[in-house]
């Protein structure tokens, strides 16, 4: 089973949406960078983000673990041939180390995923797979969606239309 590597923006709007702590019944090992950690708990709270303490809470109980890649040649290489940020560059280093599956919504770093060979899907894959496993209702899934694009989530028209019809139809989506 292929580990679990997630960036900011995954678990900032599984928080916000009050969903983070389902992940706790994904069988994989779960995983996330200490640069990460930093922007999402220690600078969240600087910034007054409630969500924040749901994240540190499941990262304190060891759900998802702290874990840095060890491979600086490849953290440098990932950071020197792209736009992509710091915590970006971790997380696809540490997948690709661990052979994991990076979890992350930025553009850029999912075409370096791309690039690079590395699996990975975004926070929306999170959300059906909460749905698939019987986690949420199909209704719980769309005000989820629909509370964190309330809350600054983007996508697209397109992919908000192909969600909702993937979520009527109960198949995978392709791209998230």
């Amino acid at each position: 089973m292929k580990p679990l590597i997630f960036d900011a923006t995954p678990l900032i709007y599984l928080g916000k949406i009050n969903f983070i702590e389902k992940i706790t019944h994904f069988p994989e090992e779960k995983y996330t960078p200490e640069s990460v950690y930093n922007e999402v708990v220690v600078e969240g709270k600087k910034s007054g983000y409630s969500e924040v303490y749901l994240i540190e809470k499941i990262i304190t109980k060891g759900i998802i673990n702290i874990k840095m890649p060890t491979n600086k040649q490849y953290l440098s290489h990932l950071k020197e041939n792209s736009k992509i940020h710091n915590g970006d560059a971790q997380v696809l280093a540490l997948a690709s180390e661990l052979y994991g599956i990076a979890l992350l919504d930025d553009e850029e770093a999912r075409g370096m995923a791309e690039i690079e060979g590395i699996e990975h899907h975004g926070t929306i894959y999170l959300l059906l797979r909460m749905k698939k496993m019987g986690l949420l209702t199909k209704e719980e899934t769309i005000n989820g969606l629909n509370e964190m694009l309330h809350n600054g989530w983007r996508c697209s028209t397109e992919l908000y239309a192909e969600i909702l019809k993937n979520l009527q139809y109960n198949i995978g989506l392709t791209q998230q």
